[in-house]
Parts: structure tokens; sequence; C-alpha cells
């Protein structure tokens, strides 16, 4: 019989920390080690799996190898189990407060399955929801009332600072009552429903017709996804949402009229921490939503 061999939880640490930082200097701070206690660790690691783990240049991390890139898969999954359990059980775990800033269609959507997983995971711990625009979110971490925002964006390439949970196309949607007639926009324009003035989602649509020639007329404007699709159906006018938010009644639409809608930039979740340590329990809670987003689209999708 083989003997069992265990991977030790501090080094897969440190690869994790190295990758995410692409540096052994940057990682060594991160962990509170010497950059030769951390290079050592990296070295018994790959000694005892047998296979190179980090592509190195000159001293300098130029990437993962193949065998790197499947082990960190499990190391992350390793880790966060290893926080999790820790932060649930042990007796010095404070139960402490996450504070949580998240935009109201994940509220009407995927938050009560997101929260009972969570719960289950960190019962002591009390959590703090804040609901708003994507950009008064961001504001209120960058304020430092929130450890967590997880907020939406639009756009060609996401922000530097946001970690993406999840990314899909951005569509122009209708209802059967609209679709069912398929005017042509009249004097007043293409007509539009759509979130408040601070929605990503509207600010996206609304630049795309301006660098086009449509013209557009607001004919609802709300801030609750029900709602909003309440009115599409109803056939007041277009929308534009993440393909995880087409519900019963709506179906994708590319033209008016024998014209060409516009394209839209990719819709983004992303999280994004306060300064300083990051809780285990603020990165499952980004990772859960993430999880239940994208579970969602599967199941919604065509």
């Amino acid at each position: 019989m083989m003997p069992r061999r265990h991977l030790d939880l501090d080094a897969l640490r440190a690869l994790v920390c190295i990758v995410d930082t692409a540096s052994f200097s940057a990682a060594a701070r991160q962990l509170g080690r010497t950059q030769s206690a951390v290079s050592l660790q990296i070295k018994r690691l790959e000694e005892m799996l047998g296979q190179t783990l980090l592509r190195r240049v000159q001293g300098r991390v130029d990437g993962v190898t193949a065998e790197g890139t499947a082990l960190l898969a499990y190391a992350r999954q390793m880790l966060r189990l290893n926080d999790e359990a820790y932060a649930t059980v042990a007796q010095d775990a404070a139960p402490g407060t996450l504070r949580v800033g998240l935009p109201e269609e994940l509220m009407e959507s995927v938050f009560p399955a997101v929260m009972a997983q969570f719960q289950a995971l960190y019962p002591r711990l009390r959590l703090v929801l804040h609901v708003d625009t994507s950009a008064a979110l961001r504001q209120a971490l960058a304020g430092g009332t929130l450890d967590l925002a997880l907020y939406k964006h639009c756009g060609e390439a996401a922000p530097d600072d946001g970690e993406v949970l999840w990314q899909e196309p951005l569509l122009w949607m209708a209802g059967a009552a609209y679709r069912d007639s398929a005017p042509a926009p009249g004097d007043g324009g293409l007509p539009l429903a759509l979130f408040g003035e601070n929605c990503v989602f509207r600010l996206a649509v609304t630049a795309a017709l301006a660098a086009t020639d449509w013209s557009w007329s607001l004919h609802y404007t709300g801030s609750s996804t029900t709602g909003l699709c309440h009115a599409v159906r109803c056939g007041l006018g277009l929308t534009a949402l993440p393909r995880s938010l087409l519900g019963p009644g709506m179906a994708v639409l590319s033209a008016v009229g024998g014209r060409p809608l516009p394209s839209l930039p990719p819709a983004r979740l992303l999280a994004s921490y306060a300064p300083g340590a990051v809780s285990a329990a603020a990165r499952r809670f980004a990772a859960l939503t993430g999880e239940a987003v994208a579970a969602r689209a599967l199941l919604l999708a065509p």
C-alpha cells in the first residue's frame, strides 16, 4: 500500500500568493515571511510532487506550468475550506460583522439562496446589507462603510480593482406585446424601459444609442427588476439586461422595423474588498454569489 502524502497548506498558500502577486517578494511581504523562506516552501513542494509548478526567468515569476495550474485550482479550494472551518469552529474566531453592498437585482434573484448557504457556513457571523446602485456601492466601499461591494459593470474591460465573478452578454429585450407589432420608432424615438439614471445598464444603452443616430424616449423608469420586466412584457418599451435576467414573456431583440439595434458591451458582476486583510467570509460570500448567478444563467439558457 502506497504511503499517504499530505500537501502542506502553508506551501499551497505561498503558491497562491505568488501567482496572485506575480512576485516572490510581494508574496513574502503578504505572508509575513522572508523571500528565501517562501522560495524554499515552493522548492520543497515541487520536489515532493516531482513537478515544476512555476516558470521562472532570472528569479522572477514568468507564469504557471500546466501542473501548477492544476494544483492551483485545488489549492484555492483547500485553503478556502480550511479558512471556513477555522472561522466557523475555532473558539478564538469572533462572531464579528460582515458589511456587504449589492445591487437590487441580486436581492430579487439569487440572494435568498446565497444567504442560506452563507448562514450555514458562518452561523455566528452577523451580515449587514446595503442595497444601492453600483456607483453608490463603490463610493461606500471607498468611504470605509463596506467590507465587500458586489457591483455591476458594463464595458470592454473590467476595472483593475475588481474581481470578476460573472460575465455575460448585455442584450436588447422586448415583450410579446411589443414584438407582435414591432413598430418602427416614430417621432418620439425608440421607446425604452430602463432603471434609474445611475444604473450601469442604462448608461451602456444610452451611450450605444448616442454613438448611432437612434433617437429614444423613456417610457418606464424604476429600480425594481420585477417592475421593469412587467413593463417590458406589457409592451411599454424595450430594455437591455444581462442574459441571466431574461424573464418569462420576454425575448431577445436584434432589430426594430428591420433596422439593427446597436451592439452593447458585456455585463459583469464584480467584487471589490475594503483595503487590508480580506476575510475568508467576504471572499466566500462573493464566490457563492458568483456561483449562484452562473447557475441561474445556465438554468435560463435557451
